[in-house]
């Protein structure tokens, strides 16, 4: 496996990165993507991109465990965001996406770079208020439970 070179921007690393399934936010984004939610990012989009995206952003890596083998095992917590012009329509989103993401059999959708999906637990999703275009936001927590393996 090639290691991903940071800061190269579209070098063989990053599509070494992209073959591999990316982050654990790129993997969920993946799993919701299959299943039907299509505009679905792991950064906020132009607005001539998407108007009404569901953005999921990780955040720090907590190691609980090395393993023997050299694997770490831990949490990373991944914040939900999702954006619609109708308030209803925002609200039943992040509540499907919670559901989904809570229920997901994450067999088969677990790998990424040196990443594996072992559980997920979510957060109630709640009303975050209006963004700055008058689109309504609703907000969630995915604390994903993963394997980091870093051997090649």
């Amino acid at each position: 496996m090639t290691r991903f070179e940071f800061g190269v921007s579209g070098g063989a690393g990053r599509a070494a990165w992209d073959a591999a399934g990316g982050g654990a936010a790129d993997v969920a984004a993946a799993l919701l993507r299959s299943l039907g939610y299509a505009n679905v990012f792991t950064a906020p989009p132009a607005p001539s991109l998407c108007a009404e995206p569901i953005v999921l952003e990780a955040g720090e890596f907590a190691r609980d465990a090395r393993q023997v083998d050299g694997a770490e095992r831990g949490t990373l917590p991944v914040g939900v965001t999702v954006c619609c012009d109708d308030p209803r329509d925002a609200e039943a989103t992040a509540h499907a996406v919670e559901r989904d993401l809570r229920l997901a059999d994450w067999t088969g959708e677990d790998a990424g770079w040196h990443v594996r999906v072992v559980a997920v637990d979510t957060t109630a999703p709640r009303p975050l208020g209006r963004d700055g275009s008058g689109h309504w936001l609703w907000g969630l927590a995915a604390v994903l439970t993963i394997a980091r393996d870093f051997d090649e």
